[in-house]
């Protein structure tokens, strides 16, 4: 049994942090880290860096692997359906594997006509019901895009969406993408930095300019819709995980304009997540919220993160050394 190490942290006495509950669960020994995580039920879903899918089990602390071999590229988003893990791969030949809950089964799922093509790279995956968008870098200056329907006929948006030089996705939480009320959404970084909407599958495109830094270590790293009008991106420099210059915007009108916090997260972000009015955001140096709709933040850890997820209690912020940051939601 991997046991919990519970830590409760006031921060009564620094005006930098929020009054919250903050435990540390252990699901591994190993010095690996999650930038994909689910939670659903009892378990937690994690996808590491060594390849590993582990399934945590909250109420005893207990971990099983779920492919338990290591020899898997890396893992850089989860999504759940019922009892299926969808993992995302993100390295020469990027696939999706399939597998089951207790994992008893796994699957290797290729994105049509991409599937012998070493230069695609997955940047980020999302389902809603059995709508999956999958999003990776550009291969010929086109967006590697790919849907499905019905989770078994998996195929590429042939719609050509171009890209400019030096733009591309960042794979750090698999939070570039997002479904909402069948609309598809993702962002782009580096030398270009934009944000992407399709009410019709991928057919057409609505996107705007996101006004981050331009290098090749900036821009938008995560996506988070709260409806058809209101999101947030977050992102910044990761070479400069301290800055809290140009790292979180907000749109009110769907993504056609976009304007920064009036005090932002304190840091570069690699993931923004919205839950039960609150937006949670964290990376490199800390884990932020914000009530306000992201135009104030307030510091709830100084903990390295890379991506979020919740149930109805808590906040689940993956972290070094197989290790999760459990917080107490916000106002409950």
């Amino acid at each position: 049994m991997i046991k919990h190490l519970f830590v409760l942290f006031a921060f009564l006495y620094s005006p930098c942090f929020s009054a919250q509950e903050i435990s540390v669960l252990k699901y591994s020994n190993k010095p690996i880290h999650a930038r994909g995580i689910a939670v659903k039920g009892n378990y937690l879903f994690l996808g590491n860096n060594n390849g590993e899918v582990i399934r945590y089990t909250l109420k005893n602390g207990r971990s099983k692997s779920l492919n338990p071999k290591d020899t898997f590229p890396e893992i850089r988003d989860l999504a759940l359906h019922k009892n299926t893990i969808y993992a995302m791969q993100s390295a020469d030949y990027s696939i999706i594997l399939k597998l089951r809950r207790h994992g008893r089964s796994m699957k290797r799922i290729h994105l049509g006509t991409m599937k012998l093509n070493p230069q695609l790279f997955l940047d980020g995956m999302a389902i809603e019901n059995k709508e999956v968008f999958v999003m990776g870098d550009p291969v010929g200056n086109e967006f590697s895009l790919f849907h499905s329907s019905d989770l078994k006929h998996w195929e590429k948006i042939t719609h050509a969406l171009p890209s400019f030089d030096g733009e591309a996705g960042f794979a750090a939480s698999g939070s570039t993408v997002q479904i909402s009320n069948g609309v598809y959404y993702f962002v782009s970084g580096g030398e270009k930095s934009r944000f992407f909407m399709s009410k019709d599958k991928g057919q057409t495109w609505i996107q705007s300019e996101l006004p981050f830094k331009k290098s090749n270590a900036s821009g938008a790293f995560s996506l988070a819709m709260k409806d058809t009008n209101n999101g947030i991106v977050v992102g910044g420099d990761y070479l400069a995980p301290n800055s809290r210059e140009n790292i979180c915007f907000i749109t009110k009108d769907g993504g056609i304009t976009w304007n920064a916090s009036t005090s932002g997260p304190f840091g570069y972000r690699s993931c923004v997540y919205y839950t039960d009015g609150v937006y949670y955001s964290c990376g490199t140096n800390g884990i932020d919220y914000s009530k306000d709709d992201g135009t104030t933040w307030v510091q709830l850890s100084n903990e390295n993160c890379f991506s979020i997820c919740s149930d109805k209690e808590y906040v689940y912020a993956s972290s070094t050394n197989g290790r999760i940051i459990r917080i107490s939601k916000v106002g409950i």
